[in-house]
């Protein structure tokens, strides 16, 4: 009888089948962290088996190993192995990767985790990270001595999970993802995600704006996939709707501008039909009293304000937002006009000051119309001074204090004393970094 025979307990006749189960026996008690040499004999008799059984005359000795070595298919051996990672679960995979017998020789491991690499990357199967980090760390992908690219690896782990996550399979770890990220529910049925895979043109994405929850569902699950790490398009969405959804979610795009102005231009249309609808209804209207305007002149008076106040509203804020985006840059970033971006704040005090001055003395009389709107700009002077402080100074995810805002703004001089300490505070932290020219 052969020594692999023996070592194995098989008879002479024994077929793959058996040699395969008799090995498998034999792994429950010879470990290769227990006893490395009884585990190299065990294996070398399994090779030595198996090579006897293919026709190939081999014994157990150290040369056939290294014959069978190179007989091993490492591209099948990483296939299987990534099939079981895309549809097992952790524990299978573990359990593969410790009982795979070709992973028992580093030589053998080496060009297998090779092969499950090149695997990967050529086909982004579905895996989750967990599998992915797995497999990782049997085969040293993350080891420094191998002198892999970190940044390259965690690209290809997320497009695996990406594949995964739009799967069937992870579409569960995708709602728990995306309820991570928005302090909504994503709606069990809702069409956001399927929308994703199919073009569609632009108008009927910015009329899907119209809904607020529809572009914050979409936004956040590109979040919830990755998107926004390297801006590569997932698997299996459209590459139209992608970049609409993440020009969306970026502020101050051009295409906001598309989708405040459509909303805008609704709104103005309904409050100009209802403004249009009183006046037929109060037909005919009376003089004004000062006799300037006849009935239809304050007709078209009345319907031209209800149709025009919402865009100036719109533009308003926009303008704003605009101001406060230009405010809240960094000292190192170019920007149009850095010295007046410095002195912006205590000349908009000032202006409010000045106006505030000019109208206590143009009357005897209590100007409320005047105080309202300098009531208005210094909140306006006071937010921009917040948000440029908040934004340049405050420890990131910390909101200032809101209740002496509230108060401050409730009067006018307070307010501006507030943003002239706010624009003061901020001018302190950055006294080293003032950029007066772009140079």
């Amino acid at each position: 009888m052969s020594d692999w025979m023996q070592r194995l307990g098989l008879d002479a006749d024994a077929d793959e089948r058996a040699i395969k189960r008799a090995y498998a026996r034999q792994l429950r008690v010879t470990r290769p962290e227990d006893d490395p040499v009884a585990f190299q004999q065990l294996h070398e008799a399994y090779q030595a088996a198996l090579a006897q059984l293919a026709g190939d005359v081999a014994s157990p000795g150290h040369s056939a190993p290294q014959a069978s070595t190179h007989e091993v298919d490492h591209d099948a051996v990483a296939a299987q192995l990534v099939e079981v990672a895309g549809q097992g679960d952790d524990a299978l995979l573990r359990q593969t990767l410790q009982q795979q017998p070709e992973l028992w020789s580093l030589h053998g491991k080496r060009l297998i985790g090779q092969a499950v690499l090149q695997h990967l990357v050529s086909n982004e199967p579905a895996l989750p990270r967990t599998r992915f980090d797995l497999l990782g760390e049997c085969f040293g992908w993350d080891d420094p001595v191998r002198g892999w690219d970190m940044h390259w690896l965690d690209a290809v782990a997320r497009r695996c999970e990406q594949r995964w996550l739009l799967s069937p399979a992870g579409a569960g770890a995708l709602a728990v993802r995306y309820s991570g990220i928005s302090d909504t529910l994503l709606v069990p049925g809702s069409d956001v995600l399927p929308s994703l895979r199919e073009p569609r043109p632009a108008w009927r994405n910015l009329l899907s704006t119209l809904q607020p929850s529809r572009a914050h569902q979409a936004i956040n699950l590109l979040a919830a996939l990755g998107y926004w790490h390297d801006l590569r398009l997932p698997p299996g969405l459209d590459a139209g709707q992608v970049a609409f959804w993440s020009r969306f979610g970026r502020e101050g795009d051009a295409i906001h501008w598309q989708a405040g102005g459509l909303r805008t231009l609704l709104v103005a249309l309904a409050l100009g039909l209802l403004c249009t609808w009183g006046v037929v209804a109060s037909w005919p209207l009376p003089a004004s009293s000062d006799g300037l305007l006849d009935g239809g002149q304050r007709a078209a008076l009345l319907i031209a304000v209800a149709v025009l106040l919402a865009p100036v509203l719109w533009l308003s804020s926009m303008v704003l937002r605009a101001i406060v985006r230009w405010q809240s840059l960094p000292e190192h970033a170019a920007t149009v006009l850095p010295g007046l971006r410095i002195l912006a704040i205590p000349l908009a005090v000032a202006a409010v000051m000045g106006a505030f001055h000019l109208a206590l003395r143009s009357t005897t009389e209590v100007p409320f119309t005047a105080l309202l709107v300098l009531l208005v700009a210094s909140a306006v002077v006071l937010r921009m001074a917040r948000q440029r402080f908040v934004k340049r100074c405050a420890p990131a995810g910390e909101e200032a204090g809101g209740a002496g805002m509230m108060i401050a703004i409730l009067l006018i001089v307070p307010a501006l004393v507030v943003a002239l300490v706010y624009w003061a505070k901020d001018l302190h932290a950055h006294r080293d970094q003032l950029r007066w020219f772009n140079r």
